[in-house]
């Protein structure tokens, strides 16, 4: 379901403009050392946050990831993998 907010925040002088807390928290549900991924749709003139969550090199999936060497792996293509 998309929801919206309206909150209007000044730019500095370096181009930042500072997300409210309670937006990231709350609302993206991402607390500290966790990442956000900052999307600009060109079409619309639109900026889309999203909290960042790490998936599968291969098919995306996020579930029981598995890292070797920075490659994070599912359970399934590693499986594949195996069977190569």
């Amino acid at each position: 379901m998309l929801k919206s907010a309206k909150i209007v925040r000044p730019v500095d002088a370096n181009g930042r403009v500072v997300i409210p807390k309670h937006l990231i928290t709350d609302v993206l549900k991402a607390g500290p050392d966790e990442h956000v991924s900052v999307e600009v749709m060109y079409t619309d003139d639109s900026i889309i946050l999203k909290r960042f969550q790490h998936s599968c090199t291969f098919c995306d999936s996020c579930d029981d990831l598995k890292e070797f060497n920075g490659i994070r792996i599912c359970p399934d293509c590693l499986d594949k993998i195996k069977k190569l």
